[in-house]
């Protein structure tokens, strides 16, 4: 939700987020407070989430299988939702039921006029085909998500989830002064390759180290990993209460900064969590859970509901009622809406797991034990057994 926060706030109230949404002001950013909202943080911690649970059924096996079902499950897996995303983006285009720019304009959000960045003006008349190519192939392989802007990460989680996968393989195969060289160079190569993937990197390192070491912290070094970890998240520019903090962004716009201290503060945020049984047991609450599986669904659809029921009511609302006014209510309204739209979603993504799981172990079931002496790692690790 904090990613739906941020987009929100970049097309409704852009002065807030100063010079990130291009205003003269520095807005909230600067401020601890900017944590409750910040994008780019969440992203990363999702990355780091990503590459901390990924190895974890290798690391708790032994069994290498576990990587080979994964990998051939995961374009799919995250392709289903991805796929309706963009093919309801496309009939939002096609029936005319897209009102960013008017909202924009109204708002003075660049950002939002432009249909987050994705320019839809400079691409070929919507089509079905293009939205298939998009939704099956275009999010995972182009740099560019004309469609449903957001899917930009898409990419990055499919590469960086076989990045995860293999670091394990290598890892669990090593004995223990091996793997922190193994993966500091991994992180170093990641990092040049695609700075994102060095989220990835950080995750599965993060969950070799608490699963071989059983890491435990007491509930005062919980503490201050987890507020480290949220300080760290609030970042986006060195002004403010990290003034001190020097911008590094390379020549293709990447802000390493950024990545960096947003990557160390989702390690300390999932080491903190992890690490304590009592607030690892607080984190597992029902509503907690909800929100965690309504995550991705949320995530690739909120942003088409945005720039059409969102924007279509500000639009309406604005003639007849005042600009704070009218944000409150289309606030009351969109979220409602998104948190409909994800929890309806959350059972076609679990319907389409259960069938993509099934299916796996009936195609690659046999193929698995065929290749199995190739990779065998053994019932445990060599880590473990040292």
């Amino acid at each position: 939700m904090t990613v739906v926060v941020w987009h929100f706030l970049w097309a409704f109230a852009p002065w807030e987020l100063g010079t990130v949404a291009g205003w003269p002001s520095q807005g909230l950013a600067g401020s601890v407070a900017t944590a409750l909202m910040d994008g780019p943080a969440a992203v990363a911690l999702f990355f780091v989430l990503s590459g901390f649970v990924i190895p974890l059924r290798l690391f708790r096996s032994g069994q290498s299988r576990a990587v080979v079902e994964a990998a051939a499950k995961r374009w799919p897996r995250l392709a289903g939702l991805t796929l309706l995303a963009v093919l309801f983006a496309w009939g939002l285009f096609h029936f005319g039921l897209f009102h960013y720019r008017e909202a924009g304009d109204l708002t003075g959000s660049d950002w939002l006029a432009s249909y987050g960045g994705g320019q839809p003006d400079r691409m070929p008349a919507p089509s079905l085909a293009g939205a298939l190519h998009e939704g099956l192939v275009g999010a995972f392989l182009n740099t560019t998500d004309a469609y449903d802007p957001v899917l930009w990460t898409m990419r990055h989680e499919l590469f960086g989830s076989f990045l995860s996968m293999a670091l394990a393989l290598v890892i669990c195969r090593l004995p223990m002064p091996a793997c922190g060289a193994v993966l500091i160079s991994a992180a170093a190569l990641a990092t040049a390759v695609d700075p994102w993937l060095l989220s990835f990197v950080a995750g599965t390192g993060l969950a070799f180290v608490v699963w071989t070491r059983r890491a435990r912290l007491s509930a005062f070094a919980t503490s201050v990993s987890i507020s480290i970890g949220l300080f760290l998240f609030g970042y986006l520019e060195p002004v403010g209460a990290y003034s001190f903090i020097p911008v590094i962004q390379d020549a293709a716009g990447y802000r390493y900064d950024r990545i960096v201290l947003h990557t160390m503060s989702g390690l300390l945020i999932i080491l903190g969590l992890v690490s304590n049984e009592r607030i690892g047991r607080a984190f597992t609450a029902k509503p907690l859970l909800l929100m965690g599986r309504l995550s991705f669904p949320v995530y690739v659809f909120h942003f088409p509901l945005l720039c059409s029921l969102g924007c279509g009511l500000f639009v309406m609302l604005r003639q007849r009622m005042s600009y704070e006014g009218s944000i409150v209510l289309v606030a009351a309204i969109y979220a409602s809406a998104v948190l409909l739209t994800g929890g309806l979603l959350v059972r076609v993504d679990d319907a389409w797991g259960a069938w993509l799981n099934r299916l796996s172990s009936l195609l690659l079931g046999q193929a698995a034990r065929s290749l199995a002496p190739l990779f065998k790692v053994g019932r445990q690790c060599n880590v473990f057994r040292q």
